[in-house]
């Protein structure tokens, strides 16, 4: 008897993955697609980016044989995920749709369009204005020669810098979704927060224990001016 019980347990979850797999192949397919395209004329996009930030390719240095292309991939693989999410984001709320209330679709689909759009907006800000001069005050304040600076190393901290100002600013959706499904207001935060710690510790452009607490911060204080004017709009 526990074996069969164990085989009807395991049974749906097997099929559960089996068809999770299927949703999530398509989107992984085109995903890879498009990086290998990418990787096509990497090197122009990695010449752009930098002219965004007054800086030139000639200037900056390689420390190995294989540092630019693995440059190249990084950008490939940056802008593929980026360009794909819509795509992960339709196949895993599908995957989710037959077990989810209508409050809850609604919910989620308000939340992947509003956040999407936000994120969007926020990389077009950082790519344009917060990158430039994030990366320009780190070069006054550390004495840096520009000449000694890694490619890969530069085009991380300004890719991660515009991932980071698109999470920012879609942090109020996201707020806004937690503050919606979690009925107990006293669990909130703890969502929120840990939320947070997540999205701060990957959009951190260089591994740093100030960084990272300027950008928890950041994360931070977005998600309680937007806990403030919700519970004052709801008269709470």
């Amino acid at each position: 008897m526990p074996a069969v019980e164990s085989k009807e347990i395991s049974s749906p979850l097997s099929t559960h993955l089996e068809e999770l797999r299927s949703y999530l192949l398509l989107p992984f397919i085109i995903n890879v697609t498009v990086m290998i395209m990418i990787i096509s004329f990497a090197s122009s996009l990695i010449t752009e980016i930098l002219d965004l930030v007054d800086l030139q390719l000639e200037q900056l240095s390689t420390y190995s044989p294989v540092e630019f292309f693995k440059t190249k991939i990084y950008i490939s693989f940056v802008f593929s995920i980026i360009f794909s999410i819509p795509l992960w984001l339709i196949s895993i709320y599908n995957f989710s749709k037959p077990g989810l209330t209508d409050t809850e679709s609604n919910n989620i689909r308000f939340t992947f369009a509003g956040g999407l759009t936000l994120f969007i907006v926020g990389c077009l800000i950082g790519l344009q204005f917060v990158a430039p001069r994030f990366l320009s005050f780190i070069l006054s304040n550390n004495d840096l020669v520009v000449e000694n600076l890694s490619v890969y190393e530069t085009i991380k901290i300004i890719i991660s810098t515009i991932i980071f100002t698109g999470l920012l600013i879609s942090t109020p959706i996201i707020t806004l979704l937690i503050n919606r499904i979690v009925s107990n207001r006293n669990e909130i935060r703890k969502y929120i927060y840990t939320f947070i710690l997540i999205i701060a510790i990957v959009a951190t452009p260089k591994p740093s224990m100030i960084l990272n607490l300027i950008f928890l911060l950041s994360f931070v204080f977005i998600a309680e001016i937007t806990l403030f004017a919700v519970r004052r709009e709801n008269g709470s």
